[in-house]
């Protein structure tokens, strides 16, 4: 009897144990998949947590160097400064300057009159005044460089490093100073190093800022024997990966506040390190190379309104204050191209002496100190008009297998219509998911990107803000769709959107780690432009593959057979025109899943007729079968003209209490959804917006086509202004609008054929056909007369036919 008691009891324990080993098991499972941690960084975090001897844990789980060259890419340069300037010629010119400018003396004693010690190195640097320099100099004896930490904002040791790098050919330097600052860039690099040969910082994220900011310590740092060119060489490569990074990525997929408040001005000054502290030709022309696409892309992203486009986790700095400047400034002294320069003074135009933070402004006479780099007030711009004749109207960042990331305007001055685009994959847990949204500006934001980034887990940004269906993009809803990727969604909302990644927490070590969940593992693709084309300036023409950022039958996180057959979005600016076509083809696995093409704005969008389904006429959700409908917003309006599906119907869902509204079970049947309002952060820096406009089919079905018009003006009238044609061309289908026909061919037989008319014009009718064969002859017969044309490098086919007659167009493909 006692055996058996005994045997149970063992038994009981035995099942006890196991039952706490598997919910354990599940617990750091749960752990790791929220926020991406390895096993080596949530056994760090524990034992911190808890006080488990944690720098022994860490001594023991050190990781190994990620790189352990032994030596610099490159000849490293002995003469200082050598960080943001090449060499003491630099310096020489802002002396030289100082002394026969009275408006630069005065700016550079307006600076210096402060009593930090960057404030004494801009004395030092730019009046030779020695006593200043001696100051700098004993700040940077006493000061110890905290460690760095992994949320990368260690801007005290980049200011420590420039300082030292601005003051190191000071007189008063002895050899015991010298090797008190040392050991303070030794100690930093050693710690900074450990966390960046670790796992626990991402590359799209921290991971470049740490290793930027290590480069610039590295770079400055005069090294005193062979471990010091150790570290320096360590540092040089975790940076040059990063540049490989941006340049793969073509901008910054966090968005724009994390780019220019966290990681610019570090990436910027390293890339300058780069240039200055070693030769290394090739590294010198990729870095430089970086360093224009960085401007590019920063100016390119800059709407008409003073504002860089709204997309990822955003915040106040999308407004170009503070930050901005000083980061443009630094890329003009590495690459001295103008237009640069020429941003630089708008950000004055348009912020005056606040594009320099009141910190930062130390910066000013040593960034702008060049007479070729300066400018004065009497210089500023007030639009970016400056632009017209030196920029393309279009540029794209990250084509292949980047963000996918276009900009589009119809000129370069201040009513300008200013369009965005996105197709890109997964890189940071502060992206979105939100491949073929667009957004349009005239004068005001018209198509917006909705939500806020307030409380990071709170239900709003999970269940709304980082989601598809807060974007111009497109749902296919399936009913109950799992959606929790990890702990922090704690109730599964199937809104139809794209799946989602990594939404509070990503580990991408290296552009190789990335690379290697492309399709795989953690699945971080997304969407990818296939075609992109500004060769003509009446047009920009762009395609987009949307079907690996939904679950589909390749690859379904639920693990069924997808819901997504099929989802292609293209594009076509008519920039002569002022006009937007958009056609999207969208096969779902099963006819049920109900599709809907949307755009968000502020006000209701405005009808002949409506039905109300729930709520009320102006906070609900209302139905119109209407094929054109209009936004106003503060004088300004878009039009929206449906021509595909030709039963579909318009959805008008918005009000205070329906403008975050999930569809939370993936099922429209019953409108039983919910405002996801909770953590909501409304600030003047976003656009939340109050309605979204809900395009679907009328009718179940597995293959539906959008064919939608956009056409944006600076009047609130309510009457259309363009009056848009179907034309359907066999296995094109396209629209006439405005004397320009647009064809979208959708043809899986390259030799397809089509036949279309296109009535009387009183001019000449521009044609355009997207999605040909790229450089085919296609045979083209207008009216009676015969001819071959050739598809340019996009597949794209222009061709115009006479003003006064009807034309009968009939195209083949050779």
């Amino acid at each position: 009897m006692a055996k058996t008691v005994l045997r149970l009891v063992w038994h009981g324990l035995a099942v006890i144990g196991l039952l706490s080993l598997l919910g354990g098991a599940y617990l750091g499972f749960s752990v790791l998949r929220s926020s991406e941690l390895s096993v080596r960084q949530l056994a760090l975090k524990a034992s911190k947590k808890y006080g488990l001897w944690p720098e022994i844990v860490e001594r023991a789980m050190a990781p190994r160097p990620r790189f352990d060259p032994g030596h610099l890419e490159g000849t490293p340069t002995n003469i200082h400064p050598r960080v943001l300037f090449a060499g003491p010629q630099a310096a020489q010119e802002l002396k030289l300057r100082y002394q026969s400018d009275a408006n630069y003396r005065k700016r550079v004693d307006a600076v210096a009159a402060a009593t930090t010690p960057m404030a004494k190195v801009v004395r030092w640097v730019c009046s030779a005044d020695a006593s200043a320099g001696a100051e700098a100099l004993r700040h940077l004896e006493k000061t110890v460089l905290e460690s760095p930490r992994e949320q990368g904002d260690d801007a005290d040791a980049l200011e420590y490093a420039l300082a030292y790098d601005f003051v190191a050919d000071h007189p008063a330097w002895t050899p015991e100073s010298r090797a008190r600052v040392n050991l303070q860039c030794r100690k930093y690099l050693q710690d900074v190093l450990s966390i960046l040969d670790g796992d626990s910082v991402s590359l799209w994220h921290s991971r470049t800022q740490l290793a930027a900011t290590a480069w610039v310590v590295a770079a400055a740092m005069d090294p005193m024997g062979y471990e010091d060119e150790r570290l320096r060489a360590r540092a040089q490569r975790h940076f040059l990966e990063s540049v490989e990074a941006f340049r793969w990525s073509g901008g910054w997929p966090e968005g724009y506040t994390y780019w220019i408040n966290n990681r610019a001005f570090p990436f910027v000054a390293a890339c300058l390190a780069q240039m200055h502290a070693v030769h290394e030709p090739s590294w010198y022309k990729t870095v430089q190379e970086v360093l224009v696409q960085v401007g590019l892309w920063m100016i390119h992203g800059t709407e008409p309104i003073g504002r860089f486009v709204l997309f990822g986790d955003s915040g106040p700095r999308n407004d170009l204050k503070d930050e901005t400047q000083r980061v443009i400034d630094l890329v003009y002294l590495g690459t001295r191209v103008p237009v640069f320069r020429d941003y630089s003074r708008y950000l004055s135009g348009l912020h005056g002496e606040e594009g320099y933070y009141s910190a930062y402004r130390w910066g000013i006479p040593l960034f702008r100190g060049q007479t070729d780099a300066d400018h004065g007030l009497q210089e500023t711009i007030k639009d970016l008009s400056v632009f017209e004749g030196r920029l393309p109207k279009s540029a794209v960042f990250g084509k292949e297998d980047g963000m996918g990331q276009i900009f589009m305007r119809s000129h370069w001055d201040s009513e300008a219509t200013f369009i965005s685009f996105m197709a890109g994959h997964s890189f940071t847990h502060h992206g979105h998911y939100q491949a073929g949204h667009f957004t349009i500006t005239k004068k005001v934001p018209l198509a917006i990107t909705s939500g806020t980034y307030g409380g990071y887990t709170s239900p709003h940004r999970l269940n709304y803000y980082i989601r598809t269906v807060a974007a111009n993009s497109l749902l296919v809803l399936r009913p109950e769709e799992r959606v929790k990727p990890n702990r922090f969604f704690e109730t599964n909302v199937a809104d139809g959107g794209q799946r989602i990644v990594m939404p509070t927490g990503s580990a991408v070590t290296s552009l190789e780690d990335w690379r290697k969940n492309l399709g795989k593992g953690r699945h971080y693709e997304g969407g990818v432009i296939t075609a992109y084309d500004d060769t003509d300036d009446r047009f920009v023409y762009v395609a987009a593959d949307l079907t690996g950022a939904y679950n589909n039958t390749s690859y379904d996180d639920n693990g069924g057979g997808g819901k997504v057959a099929k989802m292609r979005r293209s594009v076509v600016y008519l920039r002569d025109r002022d006009v937007l076509v958009i056609f999207d083809t969208v096969e779902s696995v099963r006819p049920g899943y109900v599709k809907k093409w949307l755009l968000h704005g502020w006000s209701k969008p405005q009808t002949a007729q409506e039905t109300l389904l729930r709520g009320t006429p102006e906070n609900g959700i209302s139905q119109s079968a209407d094929a054109y409908a209009l936004m106003p917003h503060q004088g300004a309006a878009l039009e929206i003209h449906r021509l595909l599906p030709a039963d579909g119907v318009f959805r008008k869902v918005g009000g205070v209490d329906y403008r975050y509204y999930v569809e939370t079970d993936g099922d429209e049947k019953v409108l039983d959804g919910m405002n996801m309002v909770e953590g909501e952060n409304l600030k003047p820096w976003f656009d939340p917006g109050l309605w979204r406009l809900e395009l679907q089919p009328g009718s179940p079905r597995k293959d539906d086509r959008f064919l939608v018009v956009l056409k944006p003006r600076l009047s609130e009238a309510p009457k259309a202004t363009v009056h848009p044609i179907l034309v359907e061309a066999g296995p094109m289908q396209g629209v006439f609008v405005d004397g320009t026909c647009v064809l979208f061919n959708e043809s899986k037989v390259s030799g397809g054929l089509a036949s279309y008319s296109v009535p009387r014009s009183s001019s000449p009718v521009f044609h355009l056909v997207t999605n040909l064969p790229p450089n085919r002859p296609i045979n083209l017969r207008v009216n009676d007369q015969a001819t071959v044309a050739q598809t340019n490098a996009s597949g794209v086919l222009t061709y115009s036919t006479s003003a006064g007659i009807p034309s009968s167009i009939r195209l083949e493909c050779n």
